[in-house]
């Protein structure tokens, strides 16, 4: 997980200390990265559901699930994340998920891209949440699920 907290930057006189302005920069944007791999079924569900919570209860408003290198999410593991996903935005967040091609399939059948921003790897999750720039690596990639809410 990684976080941008406030910061007060002083500006420093010789002359008169006291006087010094003080700057206060700050950002509330609290990316966490939650990992997955193997399948995210009913036994494996809990503890990824566990991780979703932490990231959540951590303050996250940037939500980035890998799962590139899973083999298979059923119904468990899409409720789980499902149920991550309402407690974020409820609190203003985002979330976008990596996924394999065949997964992803699956997911836009099920009409989860209407509900995650899906991509392709990290980097167009990362650009589907506002985090890296158009200038950035790989950055012409599409974004066809940018529209999710």
């Amino acid at each position: 997980m990684s976080a941008c907290t406030g910061a007060i930057v002083h500006s420093r006189s010789r002359a008169r200390e006291e006087d010094a302005s003080a700057a206060v920069v700050s950002s509330n944007v609290l990316l966490a990265i939650v990992n997955a791999r193997g399948v995210i079924d009913g036994e494996s569900a809990a503890p990824f559901a566990r991780e979703l919570g932490q990231a959540v209860d951590a303050g996250a408003t940037k939500l980035l699930v890998d799962l590139t290198q899973t083999n298979e999410v059923t119904t468990a593991g899409m409720n789980t994340m499902l149920a991550a996903r309402q407690r974020l935005v409820a609190d203003g967040g985002e979330i976008a998920v990596a996924l394999p091609p065949a997964i992803g399939r699956q997911f836009e059948a099920l009409g989860l891209d209407r509900r995650f921003r899906l991509a392709e790897d990290r980097a167009h999750a990362a650009r589907l949440l506002g985090l890296l720039g158009e200038g950035s690596p790989g950055a012409g990639a599409p974004a066809p699920h940018a529209h999710a809410a």
